[in-house]
C-alpha cells in the first residue's frame, strides 16, 4: 500500500498544534490522549515503525512513573522524576519532527517555506536544523562501525559516543551552512522546484483529526 507524503507546511502546521497541546497540558492524560492523536497521524502517513516505537516509548515511560519511580529512594526519584515526565510531555513534538525528517526530503522542505513567503535567513536557518539531525545520526552509524572494528569495552562505549559527536558537531552545523550557501539557497534570484507541493486529502484530514483532537483532550480529558 502507497502513502502520501506529508506537505511540510502541514507537518509544521501538526508540529505547531502538538506544541500548543504539550504547553496547555495540565495532567498526565492529556498528554498521553495527544501521543495517541499523533501515533494515529504518523499511521495515516505510512509511518508504522514510529508509531509502534512511540507507542512503546509512551508504555516505558508510564510504567517508569506509575510503579518504578515511588518505589526508588527519594533521591533518585527527584533526580529522575523531572527527565521522565518532561520527556513524556515532549514525545508528541518528537514523533511529528520523526514524521517530517523521514517523509519530507530537505529540498521539499525548502520550497514549502518559500510558499508561505517566511524571510531567507529563516528558511536557510530552518533547512540546516532539518537536514542536521540525518547528518548527526550518520555520524553516529560511522562510530559504531568503528567501535566494532576496534572491540571497545561496553564500559567505553559512552565515551565513545559523547566525544566524537561532541567535538564534529559545531563543525558539522558550519558545513551544512556553508553546503546551502553554496547552493544558493540564500541567492535573491528567484527559486524552481521540481517537486509539486501541494496540500492532499490526508493532508487536510490529518490537520482537521489533530486541531479536533488537541481541543477535545483540553476540554474533556482532566482529572
Amino acid at each position: 500500500m502507497s502513502y502520501r507524503k506529508p506537505d511540510p507546511r502541514a507537518g509544521l502546521f501538526i508540529l505547531l498544534l502538538a506544541n500548543i497541546g504539550m504547553f496547555l497540558e495540565r495532567i498526565g492524560r492529556q498528554g498521553n490522549a495527544l501521543t495517541g492523536v499523533i501515533i494515529v497521524v504518523l499511521i495515516m502517513y505510512g509511518c508504522s515503525k514510529i508509531a509502534v516505537g512511540g507507542a512503546g516509548f509512551l508504555v516505558l515511560l508510564y510504567c517508569l512513573q506509575t510503579f518504578v519511580l515511588p518505589a526508588l529512594p527519594i533521591a533518585f526519584t527527584a533526580l529522575f522524576s523531572v527527565f521522565v515526565n518532561m520527556t513524556r510531555r515532549m514525545l508528541p513534538c518528537l514523533l511529528t519532527g520523526a514524521l517530517l525528517v523521514k517523509k519530507c526530503s530537505v529540498h521539499e522542505f525548502v520550497a514549502a517555506l518559500r510558499k508561505m513567503h517566511l524571510p531567507k535567513n529563516l528558511i536557510t536557518a530552518m533547512a540546516v536544523t532539518v537536514r542536521y539531525f540525518p547528518a548527526i545520526s550518520e555520524e553516529v552509524r560511522h562510530i559504531k562501525d568503528a567501535m566494532k572494528l576496534q572491540r571497545i569495552p561496553v564500559g567505553r562505549k559512552i565515551e565513545c559516543y559523547l566525544v566524537p559527536i561532541m567535538l564534529s558537531a559545531t563543525k558539522t552545523a558550519e558545513e551544512l551552512s556553508a553546503a546551502a550557501s553554496v547552493r544558493g539557497i540564500d541567492s535573491p534570484k528567484k527559486k524552481t522546484c521540481a517537486v509539486e507541493i501541494g496540500f492532499s486529502l490526508t493532508d487536510i484530514f490529518c490537520m482537521l483529526f489533530v486541531v479536533v483532537g488537541v481541543v477535545l483532550i483540553l476540554i474533556f480529558v482532566k482529572g
